[in-house]
């Protein structure tokens, strides 16, 4: 139902009214434009900048530190300097005890050729091998088993300063028998 005229302009008691007049876009004035400095205006400002960072960059550097104050001194009294004792380089790493495989005749005789197995040792202090690990595998797992079983009984020169350290052993396999070499 339409509200008549008379129920517009008279609120009723206890409400609020507001009332809010729309302005269309084309009336509203243009907002105000802020100021622009020109070009001259700008370089002296820079320039003036440029001037203040370097006189401040060069008395910062400029300056020269305070004195220390004087304070007495007794004289200091000199302390017997004991010579650098520097430790011997370790003697070169060699093998002091060699294992080679034991490897039956019947096993001997399916090779063709050479098998060839790394091992790479771990070696401690004492020089006791303590870890073994193929580097080189070969054909076959049974040549490998050996290899590394025969590298773990092996001994090297023991270290003074090394804690560990690590040789690459070679083992051969041929129809003659086995050979083995550190690298």
């Amino acid at each position: 139902m339409p509200a008549t005229e008379s129920e517009v302009e008279t609120p009723s008691a206890g409400r609020l009214v507001i009332r809010v007049k729309l302005i269309p876009q084309e009336e509203l004035p243009p907002p105000p434009q802020p100021p622009r400095l020109g070009k001259p205006a700008l370089l002296v400002i820079v320039g003036v900048v440029a001037v203040l960072l370097g006189w401040l960059g060069i008395s910062t550097f400029k300056s020269d530190p305070p004195p220390a104050p004087a304070t007495k001194t007794e004289p200091v009294k000199a302390m017997p300097v004991e010579p650098a004792v520097t430790p011997k380089p370790d003697a070169p790493l060699s093998p002091v005890h060699e294992a080679v495989p034991d490897v039956p005749k019947s096993a001997l005789d399916t090779i063709t050729g050479t098998v060839k197995v790394s091992v790479r040792v771990t070696i401690d202090k004492q020089g006791a091998v303590t870890g073994a690990v193929v580097e080189e595998r070969g054909p076959s797992r049974y040549f490998q088993r050996l290899a590394v079983d025969a590298a773990k009984k092996w001994t090297f020169t023991p270290a003074t300063l090394e804690e560990q350290r690590t040789m690459l052993l070679k083992f051969n396999f041929t129809r003659n028998g086995a050979t083995a070499d550190a690298d």
